[in-house]
């Protein structure tokens, strides 16, 4: 069943396009003690924060695809883009 809402929640905020999201952007998340930001290697992302509740492919083809990825993080929703293997937005869901 979570995994159903979480589906929803992401597909909801991706439904406008790619960065039309509806959350509170944020700089950086803390992911057990590594903070994630702007530029961030996908793999540090998984290392640090491990597999994501849900993800999607937003737009674009391979090389250039925006990625959606939710994640459940100390009681918060986030959803952390993608571009070519770097995070480029970070988004707070209330």
């Amino acid at each position: 069943m979570k995994s159903y809402i979480a589906t929803g929640v992401l597909l909801m905020l991706l439904a406008g396009g790619a960065f039309a999201g509806k959350g509170t952007e944020v700089s950086n998340i803390n992911c057990h003690g590594t903070w994630i930001r702007s530029e961030t290697d996908k793999l540090e992302l998984l290392s640090a924060c491990g597999k994501p509740t849900f993800s999607e492919v937003v737009s674009g083809a391979n090389y250039s695809k925006l990625e959606g990825l939710l994640y459940q993080l100390n009681g918060n929703k986030y959803v952390i883009y993608l571009n070519r293997g770097k995070v480029v937005k970070m988004e707070w869901l209330r």
